[in-house]
């Protein structure tokens, strides 16, 4: 049995808490927040029994073997590096840090120290996508040509939001657009070859709406829009010269793909997930300690860092920049 301590008790550590407690091979061991308050509360909810408001003393805790970071990403690489450095094994939330030369520390951490470093974009561990896969493999809609989605929510309103936050590293693009970035990758197996992006930066200096194409070296192209702005579609759709496959929203939640061959739909497939969507991941990693792998190879390190890698291009072209402290690599 793995002991899970985990960082950042907020509103997405509730999903995972949930998620952990159908496991077989881990419990929620220890919680740890600024707000010791707030900690006692989650821990008596899924009823760790450890409950730290320092985050460190939680990774010094001979008995956490496994540590799950959900913080905002601003956080997010001086907390695995402590993790990694301390030998605990890590799943932390996508974005897995704020720019790819933390990344890179991190993965050479990970392989250092022997540790697991698992980027938590759960997405890329459900059934639903390796079935989108699967009939892209199958050439089911032909040689595919191009993608498209849209991800987003009018978010910029509300008072106090990690997401319109600069020193929170907010904007749309990581928190939201990441996810058209990384699937794509995902399904199509190669990394963009071209980058071309715009977006409306608001006064605080982060992105609003980011519109992006991406071309990769097989002639694909995958076109979305993050926004934190306004109300999407939030769906993708996958297209080729024979038919199309549609995800509906919340396409990143993975319940439901629609293949459509000639203009008339073929096949809908439905996949209601067991407890709620967090669980594969959550096995996946504890899969990896158990086997002795450094990660999963549908999230491997090469990926997240050509994700995070993208991110940084993008960023560039839309001159998005955060406050020197988030992107410090010391």
């Amino acid at each position: 049995m793995l002991n899970w301590g985990l960082i950042g008790p907020g509103v997405i550590a509730h999903q995972f808490a949930t998620a952990l407690a159908s496991s077989v091979q881990g419990i929620l061991y220890a919680v740890a927040s600024r707000n010791i308050e707030r900690a006692k509360a989650f821990s008596e909810q899924y009823r760790a029994p450890v409950t730290f408001e320092d985050y460190h003393a939680l990774i010094a805790d001979p008995n956490v073997d496994v540590v799950y970071i959900a913080t905002p990403h601003s956080h997010h690489f001086p907390l695995a590096k402590a993790c990694l450095m301390a030998g605990k094994h890590v799943l932390m939330e996508k974005p897995l840090t704020v720019n790819a030369q933390q990344t890179k520390q991190l993965i050479s951490l990970s392989q250092q120290h022997q540790c697991v470093f698992q980027e938590a974009m759960w997405s890329r561990f459900m059934p639903c996508f390796e079935q989108v896969k699967e009939w892209i493999e199958q050439q089911q809609i032909g040689e595919v040509e191009y993608i498209t989605s849209q991800i987003g929510f009018a978010f910029s309103d509300l008072e106090n939001h990690r997401i319109s936050d600069p020193a929170l590293a907010g904007g749309a693009l990581l928190d939201l657009g990441i996810y058209s970035v990384s699937l794509s990758q995902y399904l199509l197996a190669e990394n963009p070859s071209e980058i071309q992006a715009t977006a409306k930066i608001n006064k605080d200096g982060i992105d609003h709406n980011t519109a992006v194409n991406l071309t990769y070296p097989s002639g694909v192209i995958s076109q979305f829009t993050c926004t934190m702005a306004a109300q999407c579609s939030n769906v993708m759709s996958i297209h080729g010269k024979d038919g199309y496959i549609s995800l509906p929203a919340y396409f990143w939640n993975g319940r439901q793909a629609q293949l459509f061959k000639n203009e008339k739909l073929q096949q809908t497939l439905d996949f209601p997930h067991p407890v709620n969507g967090f669980e594969y991941q959550i096995e996946s990693t504890m899969e990896s300690i158990l086997l002795g792998r450094s990660c999963d190879s549908r999230m491997n390190h090469a990926d997240s860092l050509s994700v995070m890698l993208t991110l940084d291009a993008i960023r560039q072209q839309i001159n998005l920049r955060f406050p020197e402290f988030i992107e410090s690599v010391d």
